[in-house]
């Protein structure tokens, strides 16, 4: 989900949404749509729900539009905000009662899953620690601590494209070593959870 133009380009037009200006909206909505659509789609399965879901994303948006413009990273906000409605779709599929923040992943699993949710994490972990030191660190920066590219790289003294690239790559690796491991709902959900995906 990446947005068209350049970050000016983005601040401008939040700033136009904030300020309430429909034509701004419709256009950030043309450029995501599709990518929210499609990524939604991929886990809920269920095309008229996944509609559903890409227009509640959206309408989210108009009503909090006045804080847009504190966003720094909007793909990344909008990839949170649909991880999360989509996981909340889940956890209803899962037979719980559905919220749009996820706090601990185990609590969406019944509890004959919740015993092979920690194995797979358990799995994820010993992925973690195959990957060569430094990719591991930025990793672990960026997925557990939750820091921005931009700040690994200053704490790291290397360059955001190179962090970048351990990411990709830390990703490819995990993802693969994941799925060699994982083939039902737990797996989706450890994926999407730790944005392997």
């Amino acid at each position: 989900m990446e947005l068209h133009g350049n970050l000016n380009n983005q601040k401008e037009l939040l700033c136009r949404i904030a300020a309430g200006d429909q034509r701004a909206f419709s256009l950030l909505v043309d450029t995501y749509a599709s990518a929210i659509y499609a990524h939604v789609l991929t886990y809920i399965k269920e095309p008229a729900l996944s509609e559903e879901i890409t227009q509640d994303i959206f309408l989210k948006i108009w009503h909090l539009r006045s804080s847009l413009p504190g966003i720094d990273n909007f793909p990344g906000y909008l990839h949170v905000m649909t991880r999360n409605r989509t996981i909340s779709e889940l956890r209803k599929a899962l037979g719980r009662e559905g919220t749009a923040e996820v706090t601990d992943t185990a609590d969406l699993l019944t509890p004959s899953l919740q015993l092979e949710y920690r194995q797979l994490s358990d799995i994820l972990l010993r992925g973690i620690e195959l990957l060569p030191p430094r990719r591991r660190q930025v990793f672990r920066m960026s997925r557990f601590e939750g820091m921005s590219y931009e700040r690994i790289a200053g704490e790291l003294g290397i360059s955001k494209g190179t962090v970048n690239e351990h990411m990709v790559q830390a990703l490819l690796f995990l993802r693969s070593y994941l799925k060699r491991h994982m083939d039902n709902a737990v797996s989706l959900l450890l994926l999407l959870v730790y944005e392997l995906l």
